[in-house]
């Protein structure tokens, strides 16, 4: 026993581990969590940001313009940190580019280096949603720097196979999910 113990210790950080996929409602309840994030306090933001530069270019007094500027700056990180929440809710270039450059355009705003290997055929929009979820849900446990190997097969019963290595010579790791779409 004391030898399993031993071996699992040592040898279980090299075992494959399991990743738990959104399901359906999951990934839609996201999306729309996202879109609703972006259309509306996002852009309400994004206009009063515009509007108190409007105000401050037409004010005379500098003391009220410093002011004004100081509010926007403000108004502006604000709208940033709202932008960075709804994108680890639900990152939009999942949705408007395809699974490819989606995850691409993920890993890269990560720091990671990404290899990815996906079906010859396009997958379908439950598959490509939700797979899209999984991995860039697990791009967000991974420090800048690390290389990633990402392997997709299957279209209704989607395989993915995530291989990780982070900096510092630590051993890759590898992690494995099964979808069932529809």
């Amino acid at each position: 026993m004391r030898r399993l113990v031993r071996w699992l210790h040592h040898w279980g950080t090299s075992l494959p581990g399991l990743l738990r996929p959104p399901d359906r409602t999951t990934a839609f309840l996201r999306y729309g969590l996202e879109r609703t994030l972006h259309d509306g306090a996002a852009a309400e933001t994004s206009a009063l940001a515009l509007e108190l530069g409007m105000i401050s270019s037409a004010v005379a007094d500098r003391d009220v313009e410093k002011r004004l500027a100081d509010a926007q700056r403000r108004v502006t990180d604000i709208l940033e940190d709202l932008r960075k929440v709804g994108s680890m809710i639900y990152p939009p270039v999942l949705a408007t580019t395809g699974l490819g450059p989606g995850l691409h355009a993920v890993a890269e705003g990560r720091g990671l280096r990404l290899r990815l290997d996906l079906p010859s055929t396009e997958l379908g929009a439950e598959a490509r949603s939700r797979t899209g979820l999984l991995v860039a849900d697990h791009f967000q446990t991974l420090r800048p720097g690390s290389v990633v190997r990402v392997r997709v097969r299957g279209r209704r019963l989607v395989r993915v196979r995530i291989t990780d290595q982070q900096p510092g010579g630590a051993m890759p790791r590898e992690r494995r999910a099964v979808l069932r779409c529809a």
